[in-house]
């Protein structure tokens, strides 16, 4: 039966419980990846050890690609739910007390292996919650609550590490996960295999072939992988614009990251408000248009005014394209397929964005963090815009397809 719009996503006791227990996560995960750069920095790391942090984030997601969303798919989601939440708070506890650059690694690629099962199973779960006409809002709401409680991590990650060390950090970061586990116990929605039903094979291929049978995604999607490429090159070369190129210190880089957590939020937010498929498509790539013009802003700036107003728009952007992104994937696919469409589209996007990083620095290098921001950003919005004529061009096919069919009838 479909929700009636009106009706509010906060009616639902276990949405009540879910969002606030997902974004405390959330703001955990920020205090723990500043715990763990500052214990690597300190700990005498350069650049290298720190990429190899950051990749430890990342890899585990993409490995686990034909793996993860078969088991969101194949098991009760508050078994899955409740054993990768606590696999993870006992990841946290232990690099709280491990030592080293290669226990630091291995301990995270832990934490991260949780993550590829516990995302796409609360993503699966949320839509038997709330029904799927409020799925659109309720993303919309759970990431503007993810970007606040993140920003509000990362300013705590630093505090906590000062007043008592990267360990009490960590310890903080584990016990959201055992509120997350409590949560995933007290929950009464559960999304459970069908008995009988056919088990497909190929936990990838599954999920991308249900995104590209779908004649909507099987167009965002691609262009959201050239946009993550293109888009997120300009993350590793920022520090040097806003400090070097720019001449602002410490202070001012982090207020420029505080303007686009908070961009972030407003633009989830109000994609929560758009309420059918086509809307969303456009927000998509309204999203991409504007984080690639906002860069090129950035790029072009002489002072801190353009500069904070491109970090802002950049922050918006992003906010309205991750929510409308997610909305659509869950709308648009079949429930049993949910989990390993989640897995796919999460750890192919991972995957891009650890190309982005490898081809950032190379940018950075050649064009120096300028060119590279200008130039990341002019080919964001050139991939926005044939993005746009590909759906133009689908729309006109599937008129002219309809017309055919009623005149053939």
């Amino acid at each position: 039966m479909k929700q009636p719009l009106q009706i509010s996503i906060w009616s639902f006791p276990d949405i009540r419980l879910v969002l606030p227990a997902r974004a405390l996560s959330f703001a955990g995960d920020s205090i723990a990846l500043i715990a763990l750069m500052l214990r690597v920095s300190d700990n005498g790391g350069g650049p290298g050890a720190l990429t190899a942090l950051l990749l430890a984030f990342a890899v585990p997601i993409v490995v686990m690609i034909p793996f993860a969303g078969r088991i969101v798919d194949s098991y009760d989601s508050r078994t899955v739910l409740v054993c990768s939440s606590l696999l993870q708070a006992a990841a946290g506890v232990a690099l709280a007390f491990s030592h080293g650059l290669v226990a630091t690694v291995a301990l995270v690629c832990v934490l991260q292996l949780g993550q590829a099962v516990a995302g796409p199973a609360w993503g699966a779960l949320i839509p038997r919650i709330v029904g799927e006409d409020l799925v659109g809002r309720t993303t919309g709401t759970s990431q503007a609550l993810i970007g606040a409680a993140t920003l509000a991590g990362s300013a705590a990650g630093g505090l906590l590490v000062g007043w008592s060390g990267d360990r009490g950090a960590l310890l903080v970061d584990a016990m959201t996960f055992v509120a997350l586990a409590v949560v995933a116990r007290l929950v009464q929605t559960r999304r459970r295999p069908e008995r009988g039903s056919v088990k497909e094979t190929g936990g990838l291929m599954a999920g991308l072939r249900s995104i590209f049978g779908d004649e909507l995604l099987r167009v965002l999607l691609p262009a959201l992988w050239v946009f993550v490429v293109v888009g997120e090159a300009v993350n590793v070369v920022e520090v040097f614009l806003v400090t070097d190129e720019i001449g602002l210190g410490p202070t001012a880089f982090g207020l420029i990251g505080a303007l686009t957590g908070a961009g972030a939020i407003f633009g989830a937010w109000g994609s929560g408000r758009v309420r059918d498929d086509r809307m969303r498509s456009r927000a998509v790539l309204v999203g991409m248009a504007t984080i690639g013009g906002s860069s090129v802003l950035m790029g072009l700036a002489v002072g801190p005014l353009t500069l904070g107003l491109g970090a802002l728009t950049i922050g918006v952007g992003s906010g309205m394209l991750n929510a409308s992104v997610s909305s659509l994937v869950v709308t648009r696919t079949a429930d049993d397929l949910r989990g390993r469409v989640g897995a796919a589209m999460n750890g192919t996007i991972r995957c891009f964005s650890i190309v982005a990083l490898l081809l950032g620095g190379i940018a950075g290098a050649v064009f120096g963090p300028r060119g590279t921001f200008v130039g990341g950003g002019a080919l964001g919005v050139l991939t926005a815009l044939v993005a746009v004529v590909l759906l133009t061009v689908r729309g006109a096919r599937a008129i002219k397809d309809s017309v055919v069919e009623a005149v053939s009838h």
